[in-house]
């Protein structure tokens, strides 16, 4: 079982990303205006199994605005992330003990931490962050990790006309 202490250490170290920043499609039938960017990740010159750097993307849809997030995945749970969502609310279903356990809050930017039950406990921040790009720098520097070449956006999205 994971503790807290071995996330605590993991997020602490010194990290690099494996991969360039390289965006591609997201695969998923409810959403497909996704844009996402995957990546191992490295810790001491050893590429660590079990572990993931995500960024996602979606451009606004109608009246709802875009949606950006970074991740970081440690086998298969996310310990931590940052979100911005500026129309959507969040409820923490773990985090026992914690501020914002069992509490409904949103919209804007929440950043996730792990918890002894589990992943998926957030609390907001702010200010919201303007852009994906200064989303990523503040989450590179909290999660102590390093990205060769740094942010790149992702592709403009156009209309296909038939």
């Amino acid at each position: 079982m994971t503790t807290r202490t071995e996330i605590d250490t993991f997020l602490a170290a010194k990290k690099r990303a494996v991969a360039p920043m390289n965006w591609r499609e997201k695969l998923m039938k409810k959403d497909p205006q996704w844009w996402e960017y995957v990546s191992a990740v490295e810790l001491d010159g050893v590429v660590v199994e079990d572990v993931q750097f995500i960024v996602q993307w979606r451009l606004g849809v109608g009246a709802a605005g875009d949606k950006y997030n970074c991740g970081r995945l440690y086998r298969s749970e996310r310990i931590y992330a940052v979100d911005f969502d500026p129309d959507g609310q969040h409820t923490n279903n773990c985090g026992k003990g914690r501020v914002l356990y069992r509490k409904r809050f949103g919209p804007g930017t929440h950043e996730h931490t792990w918890s002894e039950d589990g992943c998926g406990y957030a609390e907001p921040i702010s200010p919201d962050f303007p852009d994906l790009s200064a989303l990523f720098d503040y989450f590179c520097h909290k999660a102590n990790l390093t990205v060769e070449g740094g942010f790149k956006p992702p592709p403009s999205i156009q209309l296909n006309l038939l």
